[in-house]
């Protein structure tokens, strides 16, 4: 058993946005989806939420950010294919990016 927080101290998880607080109803309601919609979510891996020791799914507000997003992207219309390509495009600005870095760091060093 923990230790009670004193009186006026916030713990620790109140401000740590990975820590797995949520039920998958409460995280459910909280977004407006249903369980079956974080279910795919997990099952794509875009989610990997932490199991209680009953083997509950517990979400984090990371994890039901990231859920909203995609909710949100979904009711704007996107499809598999826009997404898909927006991905790909995504993945080849990162590739330059990163090349970029290696550009200064070798310059910075050089």
């Amino acid at each position: 058993m923990t230790e009670p927080t004193p009186r006026g101290r916030v713990p620790a998880a109140f401000d740590d946005a990975d820590y797995p607080a949520y039920t998958m109803g409460r995280a459910a309601e909280m977004l407006g989806v249903t369980p079956d919609f974080l279910r795919s979510l997990d099952s794509t891996g875009l989610l990997a939420p932490d199991r209680s020791a009953g083997g509950h799914r517990r979400y984090s507000r990371a994890e039901l950010a990231l859920a909203a997003r995609v909710r949100e992207l979904l009711d704007q219309g996107h499809t598999v294919l826009t997404a898909t390509c927006r991905v790909a495009e995504l993945e080849r600005e990162l590739h330059d990016a990163r090349q970029r870095i290696s550009e200064l760091e070798s310059h910075r060093r050089g």
